[in-house]
Parts: structure tokens; C-alpha cells; sequence
């Protein structure tokens, strides 16, 4: 796990509505949502809901939660996760935001106790993105991604792009996570670099960490 060095804890209120709750991650919600045909799903950290409208349309009911007030609708459940009652919905999804929160581990829990069947929740990859944004508390690298989410369930990963418009699954792990390390030591990172622009596109690093995990 790589803190940043210019990490700010942002504050519910402290700025518009809409700071940091873009439209971003619209075609990872897409891509979630082949895991949530006929099921319950939560959204967990919803923003404006656009992600949580694209799931009704997959989902047999979706909710959404947050911490602010002024993102309540009657589909939204303002408070913290604690509150969520264990195994309450078939799937929880989670995008972009385990890298805002300070307690990261009982956050993680806290998914895994509500889920019945499935998580899906994406982060950046520290490998690539190197955790400059001011309002990530922390990026991971994939491996450590991996390590966060495996006492919950079985986890599957994908990666992809930052909007989620490429995805595709971590087909063989201990090269991709080779390719991590090799990125993130200094005397093979321009050599890395390098050897991934000629690679195709499926066997790319990438600048966001996904996974699926199947809970225990």
C-alpha cells in the first residue's frame, strides 16, 4: 500500500456536491453489471447515482449508500456501512472509492459481511497512476489490491483503463504481477514501460486494478 504524500481528507460538505462525483466510472458500472442480472445489489459510496441507474437496469433491486446528506433519495441510504445489516444483498459494488477511505481493512469487511454472493470493486494501480491525486488516502499496487480483498472471498482480477471502457481479466497472474514489480523498480521501470507499449492490448499493464470476488 503506497500512502500519498499529498493526501487530504476530504470532509463530507466541505465543497459542491458534485466535487469528485463525475461520471467517470459509468462503463465499469456497465461491465458490473453482467454480475447483477436478478439480484440485489448495493452501490457502496453511490455519489450521484449515475453508476446506481445503470444497475437498476441489470438488477432485480439496487440501492445505493453514501455519507452525505445531500445525495439522499429514497434509493439511497445515507450513513456508514456498520449500519448495513450482514448478507443483506446478493452483490455490493464499490467503485473508486476504497482509495478515499481511512480505515481501508474494516471498509473491505464491512463489503463482505453485507454481500451474500459477489463484490466487485475497482481502484487505480499505483504501478501506473502513482497515487497523485490529493483525495487518494492511498493507491495499491495489484498485488496489494489482491492481499486487501482476499479475506473476504476468492478473487478474480481484472484490469483496465480509468474509465473502464478497456477491461479484461488478469488472465495469467504471476506475469502481470511480475510486470507490477518490475514497474515499480527503478532499474526495470523504463525498460517496463517500454515493453508495454508493444504489447497488445489484453496483456498491457493498466492504470485501474478490478475484481470480482466471490465471497466465502
Amino acid at each position: 500500500m503506497v500512502q500519498s504524500a499529498l493526501a487530504q481528507v476530504r470532509t463530507v460538505g466541505d465543497d459542491s456536491v458534485d466535487a469528485g462525483r463525475g461520471p467517470g466510472q459509468t462503463a465499469w458500472y456497465r461491465f458490473a453489471s453482467q454480475f447483477c442480472q436478478g439480484k440485489t445489489v448495493l452501490d457502496a459510496g453511490c455519489g450521484l447515482c449515475s453508476g446506481l441507474d445503470i444497475l437498476k437496469q441489470a438488477a432485480q433491486r439496487a440501492h445505493g449508500q453514501d455519507l452525505d446528506s445531500r445525495l439522499k433519495r429514497d434509493d439511497v441510504t445515507i450513513g456508514g456501512l456498520e449500519n448495513i445489516p450482514s448478507k443483506s444483498f446478493d452483490v455490493v459494488v464499490s467503485m473508486d472509492v476504497v482509495e478515499h477511505v481511512e480505515d481501508d481493512k474494516t471498509f473491505v469487511q464491512h463489503l463482505g459481511r453485507i454481500a451474500r454472493e459477489k463484490l466487485f470493486i475497482t481502484t487505480p494501480n499505483w504501478s501506473v497512476t502513482r497515487c497523485t491525486w490529493p483525495y487518494h488516502l492511498r493507491e495499491y499496487t495489484t498485488q496489494e489490491f489482491e492481499d486487501l480483498l482476499s479475506p473476504v472471498g476468492k478473487v478474480n482480477l481484472f484490469k483496465g483503463n480509468g474509465p473502464g471502457t478497456l477491461v479484461y481479466p488478469v488472465k495469467n497472474h504471476d506475469a502481470y504481477m511480475t510486470m507490477n514489480r518490475f514497474k515499480n523498480f527503478p532499474p526495470t521501470d523504463l525498460a517496463t514501460r517500454v515493453f508495454n507499449k508493444f504489447l497488445p492490448r489484453h496483456a498491457r499493464l493498466h492504470s485501474h486494478n478490478a475484481a470480482l470476488v466471490e465471497i466465502y
